[in-house]
């Protein structure tokens, strides 16, 4: 079998920063962590927000607790314990928020705790992305994107 083969070769002025940046645009979107830290850190603060203003990401308010009612205070925010385990890690194409503790989740998603699940806790949404999270997000990968390209 025949073969054939073409061979082009151009000399262009600047290549190699060219190239230079194209590899460092490259590099820049396969390891991605400074932008993926900056959306934790996005979703971290809108999540302290969402305890300060007692309602789940999408805006619906949370039911009140029973401690709140009697007490005139915050609903999940007693001694601030839950609230100030709220932090974030990031690596190369992740970013993730949330709390280590072991009460956190049924705050999140409600259920039965106490001796037999006596007592009965409403979901209150505290984590979770939001509209303006999502413009937010957006907002901090189109400026990584664009200083890659600088």
């Amino acid at each position: 079998m025949a073969g054939a083969a073409l061979e082009i070769r151009s000399s262009v002025h600047g290549v190699h920063a060219i190239e230079r940046k194209l590899n460092g645009i490259i590099a820049g979107v396969e390891d991605a962590e400074p932008l993926f830290d900056e959306i934790g850190g996005i979703m971290v603060a809108s999540t302290q927000h969402n305890f300060e203003s007692g309602k789940s990401p999408d805006g619906v308010a949370w039911i009140p607790s029973e401690r709140a009612l009697a007490e005139g205070g915050q609903t999940l925010i007693d001694k601030g314990i839950l609230l100030s385990s709220i932090t974030h890690d990031a690596g190369p194409d992740y970013a993730e928020w949330g709390s280590n503790l072991v009460y956190a989740g049924i705050h999140q998603f409600g259920g039965e705790t106490g001796r037999g699940g006596a007592t009965k806790l409403p979901a209150r949404e505290y984590l979770g992305i939001g509209i303006g999270d999502e413009f937010a997000i957006v907002a901090a990968a189109e400026d990584y994107l664009g200083e890659l390209l600088r």
